[in-house]
């Protein structure tokens, strides 16, 4: 049976107990956790968080907690999928607590696509704007930080990631994060999520939009 991963730290400022929050009536975790369950994965939850440790079992997780060099706030999510791998070979997958807009048909239908000639596939989204016109305030003053007076339908569309799944050769992983190179720096592709899909969710703002978002969607 193919590996899930969910790092879960607990200690969010921005967000009090983020990654057990209850979104639209239950924990968040519980999401990313059910969608990977239901498309076979078995499911490690990587904590420091007692309370996310009782949640995630509850849910049908395995638990790993955190110790020593694990646990701090600097930690990068490459680094708890180092200690996590081991000798996994089969594909492997990675999800966050807050990754509530994935569905196992996503994953199937990304997995059904994916090229083998790539190391990983995870979810993208487009940006609300071309990020050619950005812009930048120095001193109060605005200014552009490209000058362009094309329109914006002219511009070539950019993406960033959703946050919401990535599909990885665990070997490609290890081989790159061992020279320093992150997860998604590797040889990709992309699943790509329209706007009200997906949302990133960094702020309490952020989360209210991404509840209304999930109930448009009808889930």
């Amino acid at each position: 049976m193919s590996l899930c991963i969910i790092p879960a730290r607990g200690g969010s400022k921005r967000i009090p107990g983020k990654n057990i929050r209850n979104f639209r009536g239950r924990p968040i975790i519980t999401y990313p956790i059910a969608t990977a369950i239901d498309c076979g994965y078995d499911v490690i939850v990587s904590t420091d968080d007692a309370e996310i440790e009782r949640i995630a079992r509850e849910a049908g997780a395995e638990v790993k907690p955190r110790i020593g060099e694990l646990s701090g706030d600097e930690v990068e999510v490459e680094e708890v999928l180092a200690s996590l791998l081991g000798d996994v070979e089969d594909d492997c997958l990675m999800m966050f607590p807050t990754s509530v807009f994935a569905t196992p048909n996503d994953i199937e239908e990304a997995l059904h696509g994916w090229n083998v000639t790539v190391d990983l596939l995870y979810s993208v989204v487009e940006y609300d704007h071309p990020i050619q016109r950005a812009l930048t305030i120095d001193d109060g003053r605005v200014k552009m930080m490209k000058a362009t007076h094309n329109n914006t339908q002219d511009y070539k569309p950019r993406y960033h990631d959703a946050a919401q799944f990535y599909l990885f050769d665990p070997l490609a992983f290890m081989a790159g994060w061992n020279r320093g190179k992150r997860l998604i720096e590797l040889n990709a592709e992309a699943h790509i999520y329209a706007r009200n899909e997906v949302q990133d969710i960094d702020t309490p703002a952020d989360w209210a939009i991404a509840e209304m978002k999930y109930k448009e969607l009808g889930r």
